[in-house]
């Protein structure tokens, strides 16, 4: 059974219930992942693709050209790794690929943040691969967040959070075209990683993943959808906001 979203990020600061307010020993310490599938083949210097897949999903790369977009991508990781550093000091763990590119990677996340290779069979082995690792010595909740987003508020983390603490063990955030901008887990829920890949940006993904949990006996809060940056479309929506932050629509504005 699913919750009814929250207000999360279009709230007003602190009309949700942050982690502070959980009882004292509710939950232990938040863990955070901006991670698994987070760098698209090319997003970073490193081997090319493998052949089988496609070197450019989303088409953003025809769009912004291949150098444009690895500045957009390197500026959203570095938002969401923020965002994280804030919400879990200390506890902010980076799955990458391809497997060689620790190096450039640690050059670009700084020393503060724990890096291991992506590995496992598909997404869904990933994100399996990857809640193990980061939670290895800690009983926490883990936060798996898709740097995709322009912008990370403390309102995505609390919303989160509360569902957790109110006895949910699942709580995910749905980007509006399918797929997720964060999973929030009471521990590793291995009936979701089972799901096939297509399912994870699939545009009916938030009704599946949700519904293969509930089969599972688990049950999950949603908290309110984002758009994304992972689509030409994407970029127009971003674009013709005249909030848009300077640093952002530099790189977004493909005319220049």
């Amino acid at each position: 059974m699913a919750r009814a979203p929250h207000a999360g990020a279009g709230a007003r600061p602190g009309a949700l219930p942050g982690p502070g307010a959980l009882a004292p020993g509710a939950l232990p310490g938040p863990r955070a992942l901006p991670g698994p599938g987070a760098l698209a083949p090319g997003a970073l210097p490193g081997p090319g693709a493998p052949a089988n897949r496609d070197p450019d999903p989303g088409g953003l790369e025809s769009l912004l050209g291949p150098q444009r977009l690895i500045s957009l991508r390197t500026l959203l990781l570095a938002r969401a790794i923020d965002w994280a550093s804030g919400l879990a000091p200390g506890g902010v763990h980076v799955a990458y690929e391809p497997f060689d590119a620790g190096a450039a990677m640690r050059d670009l996340v700084g020393p503060d943040v724990n890096l291991f290779p992506q590995n496992g069979a598909g997404l869904a082995g990933k994100l399996a691969n990857a809640s193990v690792l980061a939670v290895a010595g800690g009983d926490g909740p883990l936060l798996i967040a898709w740097p995709e987003l322009m912008h990370w508020r403390p309102e995505h983390a609390e919303a989160a959070l509360t569902d957790l603490g109110d006895g949910y063990e699942l709580s995910v955030g749905p980007v509006f075209d399918g797929g997720f901008y964060l999973l929030a887990q009471a521990h590793p829920l291995p009936a979701l990683f089972g799901l096939p890949d297509a399912i994870w940006r699939s545009p009916d993904s938030l009704t599946l993943v949700l519904g293969a949990a509930h089969a599972a006996g688990v049950e999950g809060g949603m908290l309110r959808a984002e758009r994304g940056l992972r689509s030409p479309g994407d970029v127009r929506a971003a674009l013709a906001d005249p909030l848009l932050d300077p640093e952002l629509r530099a790189l977004l504005d493909y005319g220049r």
